[in-house]
C-alpha cells in the first residue's frame, strides 16, 4: 500500500511539474513585462468596461488564493467596487497559464475550455449576484475592516504584503524592479529577466506548499478511495443525467473543496480523481472554482473584512459556482464538447517512460531551477 500510495503521488508530481514550470515562468515574464497597474478610478464603478479589466489584470496575475485576497483586499481600500475586486479574486485563481496548462495535462483540452468559459460565466454572476444580493451596509463596514491591520497568522502572513498601506497596485507582485536596483550598467532586458525570476521564486514559495498538499492528498484518494465510493457520492446517471443529479454533482464537488482546503493548482489533480470518480463535468468546474472559499480562506476574509461579509463572500461564491456548473453541464452538452468515452486520467500512471512529459522535465527542470534560485538571490525570498 505505503509503495503504491508513493509510486502515485511521485508520478503525479512528475505529470505536472513541467505544466507548473512553463505557467509560473510565463506568468513571471510577463508580469516583469507587462506591469498591471490598476488604479481606483478605473475599478471605482461595477461596469463591464472596469470587470473586464480587473478580470484581465487578474489572469495575468499569480494563481495564490491567498495573494490574490491580500490584493483584493488593497484594491478595495483604494476604492475599486466590490464586484470588480472579486473578479480579480476569481480571474487570478483560475484564468492563469500553470492552472490552464495543468488541466490539458491532466484532462485535455474540453477542461480548458470549461474553466476558461466557466471562469467568465462565475464572474459575471458573481457580479451580478453582488449587486442582487449583499447590502450595501455590508459592503461599507467590510471597507472600513479592510483599512485596519488583518494581522499576520494563519496562511496570510506569508503574502499579505498589500495588507498594510503600502501604495502597490499589485502587492503580491512586488513592482518594485528588483533588476533596477543593480547600477551595474546592464541591460533593460537582463534587469527584466531578474525582476521576472524574482516573481517566479515568489509564486512558487507562496503556492508550492498548497501544491504539494494537493497533490498527497489526490494521491491517498486515488489509491485509497475506490470508484464505486466516488460513484455513490456524485450520484453517476448514464449519458444523460437530469437537474437533479447535475445539481448535487455541483453541490458535492464545491462541498469537497471547502472541506479539503486545497487551493491553487493543487486542486486540479484532486479534480482528475474526483473527474475519473464519476462527478459531473460541471461539478470538477465548480470544485476548482471553490478553492475561493476554502475554510482557511474564510478565515482570511473574516480578519480582512469582518464576519457578515465573509458570510456573504461565501454565499456568492457557492452560489456562483453551483450556477457556472450547471451552465457548463447544459451549455457544454448542446454543443456536443462534452468529454465523451471512458474517463482516462493521467494521475501518475506510466508516466516515467520517454514521452513528451519526460522531454519537457528535463528541458524545464534546470532552466525552473535556475530561475528559482536566481529569483531567490535578487531578494524574492522575503515573501517569507
Amino acid at each position: 500500500m505505503l509503495e503504491e500510495l508513493v509510486a502515485s503521488w511521485a508520478g503525479m508530481v512528475w505529470e505536472i511539474f513541467w505544466g507548473l514550470a512553463l505557467g509560473f515562468l510565463l506568468s513571471g515574464v510577463i508580469r516583469a513585462w507587462i506591469p498591471a497597474e490598476l488604479v481606483g478610478d478605473k475599478l471605482g464603478r461595477a461596469t463591464p468596461r472596469s470587470l473586464s479589466l480587473a478580470t484581465g489584470v487578474g489572469a495575468l496575475s499569480s494563481s495564490c488564493s491567498y495573494a490574490a485576497a491580500s490584493m483584493a483586499r488593497t484594491l478595495i481600500m483604494k476604492g475599486a467596487a466590490w464586484a470588480n475586486a472579486m473578479a480579480f479574486m476569481v480571474a487570478s485563481t483560475n484564468l492563469v497559464f500553470e492552472i490552464l496548462i495543468v488541466l490539458f495535462s491532466l484532462l485535455g483540452l474540453a477542461f480548458v475550455l470549461g474553466e476558461l468559459v466557466g471562469g467568465l460565466i462565475f464572474i459575471v454572476v458573481m457580479a451580478v449576484l453582488v449587486r442582487l444580493l449583499v447590502p450595501d451596509s455590508v459592503i461599507t463596514a467590510a471597507r472600513e475592516n479592510a483599512g485596519h491591520d488583518a494581522g499576520g497568522g494563519g496562511h496570510e502572513h506569508h503574502h499579505d504584503h498589500g495588507g498594510h498601506d503600502h501604495d502597490h497596485d499589485h502587492d503580491h507582485d512586488h513592482d518594485h524592479d528588483h533588476g533596477g536596483h543593480s547600477g551595474h550598467g546592464e541591460s533593460a532586458f537582463l534587469a527584466k529577466l531578474r525582476t521576472a525570476a524574482s516573481h517566479f521564486h515568489m509564486d512558487v514559495t507562496m503556492v508550492g506548499k498548497d501544491i504539494l498538499i494537493g497533490v498527497t492528498v489526490a494521491a491517498v484518494l486515488s489509491v485509497l478511495v475506490p470508484n464505486e465510493v466516488w460513484r455513490s457520492v456524485f450520484l453517476t446517471e448514464g449519458d444523460n443525467p437530469g437537474f437533479g443529479v447535475l445539481l448535487w454533482n455541483a453541490v458535492a464537488g464545491s462541498i469537497i473543496a471547502v472541506l479539503a482546503f486545497v487551493c491553487s493548482v493543487g486542486n486540479i489533480v484532486l479534480a482528475a480523481v474526483l473527474w475519473k470518480g464519476g462527478i459531473s463535468f460541471g461539478g470538477v468546474i465548480a470544485f476548482i472554482l471553490s478553492d475561493l472559499i476554502t475554510l482557511p480562506m474564510l478565515s482570511v476574509y473574516r480578519r480582512y473584512y469582518g464576519w457578515k461579509a465573509a458570510g456573504w463572500m461565501a454565499l456568492v461564491f457557492f452560489l456562483g459556482a453551483i450556477v457556472t456548473a450547471l451552465c457548463l453541464d447544459y451549455g457544454f452538452a448542446l454543443l456536443g464538447w462534452l468529454p465523451e468515452g471512458e474517463r482516462q486520467v493521467s494521475l501518475g500512471r506510466d508516466v516515467f517512460g520517454w514521452n513528451y512529459v519526460t522531454l519537457l522535465n528535463v528541458v524545464l527542470l534546470p532552466v525552473a531551477l535556475a530561475a528559482f534560485f536566481w529569483g531567490r538571490r535578487q531578494g524574492g525570498g522575503h515573501c517569507h
